[in-house]
């Protein structure tokens, strides 16, 4: 039985992947820290603390005190010009699971500032009662950590939640936890490699809905 849905954030909810994948090679191309689309995807899902160690790795100019800051800079200017690009279904699945009363954390790797800014521009912060940040001092997904916490913030079971998610990371993230595990898949496709940490497969976020409500109990 479902209780409870913990939901990652960019790529899952938002729109917001690619964005940051463009924000990060224009900004690097300007700083002379050369971060690349393909070393940017590999580090979805993970809070930034634990990117700029690989980064650095990678680009020994990398500089996370300039690069971080000129980086959200680059997100912010766009999303006030642009709006919050939104994933398809976004809202209907809140408003649903909030209808079948769903419990709702948000879990992200993101800043907090980031997600407060999102969420501002969205409205969508009412439909949580927990917001997990990758600032808060957690170990970065894939460690089980921060859905643990998400369960224990709303007093649902970890194994009565459903983690929705589109990155590698996340999954494991959530499989370590003890969640159900739903994938969302955005800029990383779904490979067979993911499967043990994969319950469920699915092309949008109104398939996953129709899992979680198939699962609650009546």
């Amino acid at each position: 039985m479902i209780q409870a849905a913990l939901f990652d954030m960019d790529g899952l909810l938002f729109d917001t992947e690619n964005l940051h994948m463009i924000a990060a090679v224009e900004c690097g191309k300007k700083l002379n820290m050369p971060v690349t689309y393909e070393l940017m995807v590999s580090s979805l899902g993970i809070n930034e603390e634990t990117c700029s160690v690989m980064f650095r790795k990678v680009v020994p100019s990398f500089d996370p005190d300039i690069f971080w800051p000129a980086f959200h800079r680059y997100l912010y200017d766009y999303i006030r010009e642009k709006g919050m690009p939104l994933k398809p279904y976004c809202r209907e699945i809140l408003e649903t699971l909030r209808q079948n009363g769903i419990k709702m954390a948000l879990v992200s790797s993101s800043q907090s500032s980031d997600i407060d800014f999102y969420l501002e521009h969205s409205g969508l912060r009412e439909y949580f009662s927990a917001i997990i940040s990758g600032d808060m001092g957690f170990k970065s997904k894939p460690a089980p950590d921060v859905y643990l916490h998400a369960a224990e913030l709303l007093q649902v079971d970890i194994h009565a939640c459903a983690v929705l998610e589109d990155s590698p990371s996340g999954l494991a993230s959530g499989r370590a936890a003890g969640a159900r595990t739903i994938m969302v898949p955005d800029l990383k496709p779904y490979t067979e490699e993911m499967a043990p940490n994969c319950d469920l497969v699915v092309p949008s976020l109104r398939e996953a809905c129709e899992d979680i409500l198939s699962r609650i109990c009546r």
